[in-house]
């Protein structure tokens, strides 16, 4: 009779991707290799390919872990005790280490979003980092249709894609230009995190002109955005 695996599947699994951290991080993502991670992970090569086939299915289950940590922080954002727009403009406005799992964040979400990637890992890990990101996408559909219901934006349905789109596009790319642009001059690190915006930095004027260009029944002051911080501090996301 066969001994009795050491760990079970579940902690095989995690042994595996917490290997697969400290393999990145002691090289870089493009040149870790596979028998690093078994290494680190104390089992055997066979076992590692239990679970990822190749590196481009460790770089895209990292990647899914990565955003399945961010929709927690996001539901937890729109779910403060705020207007619908001032929500919006909230996600601009947390600190980003909270929302951080580790040192390349930044470099793996550019690897991982290219057709090249996607062709090369195995199908059960890219259905499950497609399924995170329409979850993610949903969630923030049905934040929006709540808001058109309630009547707290007047115009209804007709603007939600456009405000979906907009909002989203301008937040996640904002973040991505300036850390390039921090990076480009010295003044910030590759794997340094960016700190939480002021209410007054002026991508967070510029969220705000966009969310009060749609019909809300209550626009975003100076105030509120100010109010927003706090809430954000008091629920320890800023």
């Amino acid at each position: 009779m066969a001994p009795a695996p050491k760990f079970s599947p579940q902690e095989q699994e995690k042994l595996i991707f917490c290997a697969a951290i400290k393999a990145i991080e002691q090289s870089s993502l493009l040149d870790f290799s596979m028998s690093a991670i078994a290494k680190l992970a104390g089992l055997s090569m066979g076992s590692v390919y239990k679970f990822v086939q190749c590196k481009e299915d460790v770089l895209i289950a990292l990647a899914t872990k990565m955003y399945q940590e961010r929709q927690r922080v996001f539901k937890q954002v729109l779910s403060l005790p705020l207007t619908t727009p001032e929500r919006i403009i909230a996600i601009s406005l947390l600190d980003f280490s909270k929302v951080q799992m580790y040192t390349f964040d930044d470099q793996l979400e550019s690897i991982v979003n290219t057709n090249a990637m996607m062709k090369r890992c195995s199908p059960r890990w890219l259905e499950q980092m497609i399924a995170c990101g329409q979850v993610c996408e949903s969630t923030f559909h049905q934040f929006l249709l709540s808001a058109a219901a309630s009547g707290e934006l007047i115009s209804g349905n007709k603007d939600i894609e456009e405000i979906n789109l907009a909002t989203w596009s301008l937040a996640v790319g904002y973040f991505k230009t300036v850390r390039v642009h921090q990076c480009w001059h010295g003044d910030l690190d590759a794997e340094e995190v960016l700190t939480a915006l002021a209410p007054d930095n002026l991508h967070i004027k510029t969220m705000q002109r966009l969310v009060n260009s749609y019909d809300w029944q209550t626009k975003v002051s100076n105030d509120d955005i100010i109010r927003t911080c706090q809430c954000l501090e008091n629920a320890g996301l800023r």
